[in-house]
């Protein structure tokens, strides 16, 4: 059975680089970025239903739920998806969309000590213009990280590799399955 290995965590925790050494170590994995799935709804919801993040937009959870479960079925492969959710209860709608479907999700959240998390973010050359945004998204991590621990494997990432932490990610994917 195929699983969507979702990796959550605040930015600058490494969702992004290790959800490439995940499908590097396996290329039968598939990378969604369900941000692409924001930016498809931005041109039409958002003259008339202007938001700060496209995750308070209930179509992008039941497009990402939606998209996932299909792409599950049709690639019959792993899915892994790096996407920051800290609103409780749209990770319950995600969690739930996918159990109602009967899809496996193995959630991870990967986090840093808050310095190292702000030394990741403002090396950011691929966005710089998201500096000051992702910073202030901090504190809505340290808030959720609570239920995050309870829902979810935390993994610190602090000075260790992404292959290191897609390694101990596997472990925990492998050992469910038998």
């Amino acid at each position: 059975m195929n699983v969507i290995i979702w990796l959550n965590g605040p930015f600058g925790g490494g969702k992004t680089a290790v959800a490439r050494s995940l499908c590097e170590r396996d290329e039968s994995r598939v990378l969604f970025d369900t941000e692409e799935v924001g930016q498809m709804l931005r041109h039409a919801l958002n003259a008339k239903r202007p938001v700060t993040d496209f995750q308070d937009w209930p179509a992008w959870r039941a497009l990402v739920v939606a998209t996932a479960i299909e792409l599950v079925a049709c690639l019959e492969c792993d899915l892994v998806i790096p996407q920051s959710v800290f609103t409780h209860a749209y990770w319950h709608e995600l969690t739930t969309g996918f159990a109602s479907a009967d899809v496996e999700m193995r959630a991870f959240t990967l986090t840093a000590q808050p310095e190292e998390l702000e030394k990741r973010i403002a090396r950011d050359a691929k966005e710089p213009s998201a500096v000051d945004w992702r910073l202030a998204r901090i504190p809505a991590f340290q808030d959720a990280l609570p239920w995050l621990a309870t829902e979810t494997t935390v993994i610190d990432t602090s000075g260790r590799t992404p292959a290191e932490i897609a390694a101990r990610i596997l472990e925990d994917v492998v050992a469910d399955r038998h």
